[in-house]
């Protein structure tokens, strides 16, 4: 059981996606689950995604949604289902690829792959789906 995304973004474990996430959220300074220091982001707000789990966010969640929101739809979706427009797909493979470089651990190519298949699901105007 696990991940499996069109456009070969991410096919993997549930638990290795959230790890993968997790990572990219440290790299944007977002506190994300489990947290190691929930004070870390008290001066932010506090999101809670579909499946329960908080998410601290520097700043208020209406701006950060707003300035990053192809980072919000990656962060704040749920894991084993949706869809993401080849418009929202372009947003997130250029967020997401603007931290690649700050991801310096097993996650780098994981990041890699998931943004290529998000340019290329917005190349090719379909939609990426999480089954």
């Amino acid at each position: 059981m696990g991940l499996d995304t069109t456009h070969g973004a991410y096919n993997g474990g549930y638990m290795g996606f959230n790890s993968f996430r997790r990572a990219v959220a440290t790299a944007a300074g977002v506190n994300y689950p489990p947290h190691e220091n929930p004070l870390v982001c008290s001066d932010g707000d506090i999101i809670v995604d579909p499946s329960d789990r908080m998410i601290y966010v520097p700043g208020k969640i209406g701006e950060f949604k707003e300035k990053n929101p192809g980072l919000a739809a990656f962060l704040f979706s749920n894991d084993c289902e949706g869809e993401f427009s080849p418009d929202l797909c372009k947003k997130m493979a250029d967020e997401i690829g603007l931290l690649i470089p700050k991801i310096q651990n097993q996650f780098f190519d994981i990041a890699k792959k998931y943004v290529a298949g998000c340019q290329l699901a917005y190349e090719n105007n379909e939609t990426l789906v999480y089954h």
